[in-house]
């Protein structure tokens, strides 16, 4: 990980490529799962190998592969499967350092080669393959919500076993009841793999904004490893929320800030972002009298303004941290955004997909989020929930 680099205050000299930040595991394969990738690749070789060498007249590579083409398309299909998570899990024990992960992962590994070789030979499997991919795919869950956050090789490998496993939950034997019961449970496991990944991605990100830390899901942070602030840098970033609190301070009436230019609308929720177009691709950078984006919370007392978003003017162009780790900037990718009518609607997926009616945008421009309540625990960058609630609720309380 390389060090940060700050810019000179007030000009914007530097450009950031995607695979420069920083961000959530979920949405890319992290370093020691690598070897796992390498590992389904060899497992392509080796079946390569083993036909090579039952054309060449070996006894017992032909043996196999007549036994293999006996297999019903499906269960080719299945046998695949479990052969490529075996090769993962055996890639990850060789990426990983000893510990009980690595242990787990070579359980896992020959659990499901012995399966696949079960189904292969034609001998007794459906029990045992359901039991190791309900251990795999609930050992998973597992992990992730404990905190090991979970990555796209780990989602793609969790995908694979759940098509297998609903190939193994098939009846042999043709009835409603059982068809039924199948389709249920391939779901129920489904939710449980989705459910766990995102509950896991949320969890091992739940630092927030701060430069060294795993980002949740969305966030994307410039590297660098977090640092004491020198003493100009607090004074920067002291005097910065100080002129922005005092500009910003006449939109606490959201009749001002509309007739301002911010699209205040009906303001919901608790961080409801009014955006100023005319103050977008300005030229301004940390200007307090033209912050791009006034923030809102909605309160029994009425809209409260919370805070601004400052924002960049082009994507990949790094915004100037004049408070150093202070004042971190931050993109968002895989946002999924509607078309009709244009709005954000979530994120993408642990599987990898938007919901209906939405896009993925791969990349955002830079934003960072300055707090102007009054004894806020942090001026930038992310704001508790819990003191936010407390925060309203002092209001309504007339506190």
């Amino acid at each position: 990980m390389t060090g940060l680099h700050f810019h000179s205050e007030g000009l914007v000299d530097r450009s950031i490529a995607v695979d420069e930040y920083v961000g959530s595991p979920l949405y890319y394969v992290i370093a020691e799962h690598e070897a796992g990738v390498a590992a389904a690749v060899l497992l392509v070789a080796g079946a390569w190998w083993l036909r090579r060498r039952a054309r060449r007249g070996s006894t017992r590579a032909g043996v196999t592969l007549n036994a293999y083409r006996s297999l019903s398309p499906l269960h080719r299909l299945l046998a695949w499967m479990l052969l490529l998570s075996s090769a993962i899990h055996a890639g990850l024990v060789l990426g990983h350092e000893p510990s009980v992960y690595s242990v787990l992962y070579a359980a896992g590994a020959g659990a499901f080669f012995l399966v696949a070789r079960r189904l292969i030979n034609a001998q007794p499997w459906r029990r045992w393959t359901r039991l190791v991919l309900v251990g795999s795919i609930v050992g998973y869950t597992i992990s992730s919500v404990a905190g090991s956050a979970p990555d796209q090789l780990g989602m793609a490998t969790k995908l694979i076993e759940l098509v297998a496993l609903g190939i193994a939950f098939m009846p042999r034997t043709a009835g409603r009841l059982r068809a039924l019961a199948a389709t249920a449970g391939t779901v129920v496991f489904v939710v449980i793999a989705g459910l766990g990944g995102w509950i896991g991605a949320f969890a091992s990100g739940a630092g927030g904004h701060h430069l060294g830390e795993v980002p949740p899901p969305g966030v994307l942070l410039p590297p660098g490893e977090d640092r004491p602030p020198t003493e100009a840098e607090r004074r920067s970033a002291d005097a910065l929320y100080a002129a922005t609190v005092a500009a910003v301070a006449k939109y606490q009436d959201p009749a001002v800030a509309a007739a301002a230019g911010y699209a205040v609308g009906d303001i919901y929720g608790r961080d409801y972002h009014a955006p100023n177009e005319a103050f977008k691709n300005d030229g301004h950078v940390f200007d307090p009298e033209r912050p791009e984006n006034l923030i809102y919370a909605e309160s029994p007392a009425g809209p409260v303004l919370i805070g601004v978003m400052y924002e960049m003017d082009e994507i990949g162009v790094a915004g100037p941290a004049v408070g150093g780790p202070l004042t971190v900037w931050h993109a968002h990718d895989h946002v999924c955004f509607s078309l009709t009518p244009p709005a954000l609607a979530g994120l993408t997926s642990p599987f990898g997909y938007c919901p209906a009616g939405s896009i993925t945008m791969p990349i955002t421009n830079e934003m960072i989020h300055l707090w102007t309540l009054p004894g806020v625990p942090e001026q930038y960058g992310e704001l508790e929930d819990a003191w936010l609630d407390a925060y309203l609720g002092s209001i309504a309380d007339g506190g």
